[in-house]
């Protein structure tokens, strides 16, 4: 099927029926973006939505933060793919069914090859890619085209200062929950700290506007948005995923519980080998060395257990050794 453009719209016979004439470019444009939305949320479009109204994407995920931000053209996400591997979606009413499993995430009692069941949960809405961090900061808006600079473009911006009092400002004769952000070289810098962002707001502007945290010490600058030249609000669909894997590598053994595999390859002889980091992990540490996978490197159930509180903020690593069968 062929895409249908705004020229050949302008072409058929929709203008005359509707008393436009084909030139009247403005006029046509809004018809047809007034249709399209009607469009896009008529209930007869179904789960899949019209011919050429979805698509195939693809998101690299940190597990240390498993949330996937949308862009502003994406309305929901239908199906969901981690590791070659379908995924369920569940709503934002999903957590709060009655005699359900409540909110996520929560801590679960591994078992060796056992890491609990990966899912997807909506989340609210975000108005930034990445969320602050280290605060209080400062937020700075960069233009990108000088025209926006010259023309006076602002910005808007909308959360809880240092002290975690909502921001208000004086815009003129006009009090605002908010405080404005007027475009210039090399960027707007905002008065206040933020230690939450609710909102962000923006004129049209010729190029895309860029927004940073800056750290107040170092001054040390973090991309939270990138807000296209068309759009005027940050409003974006946020997911959640749980449990999410450290990698998809082939699983070893036993999967290990206080970390993932280094990014750069897959770790396959991890069976009896833990490290322990928090003193509030060993409990868990101890039942995967006792409870083992039946391979005969594995200690048996009434091994002695080695002295585990030693060290433990710096990181202590323990093997079961078969020959002198003890910890080393």
């Amino acid at each position: 099927m062929q895409r249908l453009r705004l020229y050949d719209v302008r072409l058929s016979r929709l203008p005359g029926a509707v008393g436009l004439c084909s030139s009247d470019v403005t006029g046509i444009a809004e018809l047809v973006n007034s249709a399209q939305r009607r469009l896009l949320l008529a209930k007869e479009s179904g789960d899949e939505g019209w011919y050429g109204t979805w698509a195939e994407m693809v998101f690299n995920v940190d597990t240390r933060v498993p949330f996937i931000t949308m862009p502003r053209n994406v309305a929901r996400l239908e199906a969901l793919n981690v590791c070659d591997r379908p995924v369920p979606i569940q709503n934002q009413f999903y957590e709060y069914l009655q005699f359900g499993n409540g909110r996520m995430p929560k801590q679960f009692r591994h078992r060796p090859g056992r890491i609990g069941l990966l899912q997807g949960f909506t989340r609210n809405n975000a108005v930034t890619f990445t969320d602050l961090s280290g605060a209080p900061q400062f937020i700075a808006a960069y233009a990108t085209d000088a025209a926006d600079i010259s023309s006076g473009k602002r910005v808007f911006l909308q959360g809880l200062d240092n002290n975690q009092n909502a921001v208000y400002s004086q815009d003129g004769l006009n009090r605002v929950g908010g405080v404005f952000l007027t475009l210039k070289s090399p960027f707007a810098l905002s008065v206040q700290q933020f230690t939450l962002l609710t909102g962000i707001q923006k004129d049209v502007t010729r190029g895309p506007v860029q927004f940073f945290q800056v750290d107040p010490t170092t001054g040390a600058q973090v991309l939270l948005l990138t807000m296209e030249a068309s759009e005027t609000t940050a409003w974006y669909r946020r997911y959640y995923l749980d449990r999410l894997p450290c990698g998809c590598c082939p699983a070893p053994a036993i999967t290990p519980i206080l970390g993932c595999a280094p990014a750069n390859g897959c770790q396959t002889n991890v069976t009896n080998v833990t490290n322990v980091t928090n003193v509030t992990e060993v409990t868990e540490v101890i039942s995967q060395i006792l409870e083992g996978n039946g391979n005969p490197t594995d200690p048996p159930p009434n091994a002695t257990l080695p002295a585990l509180y030693t060290n433990l903020n710096n990181g202590v690593m323990f093997t079961w050794n078969v020959a002198t069968q003890a910890w080393s």
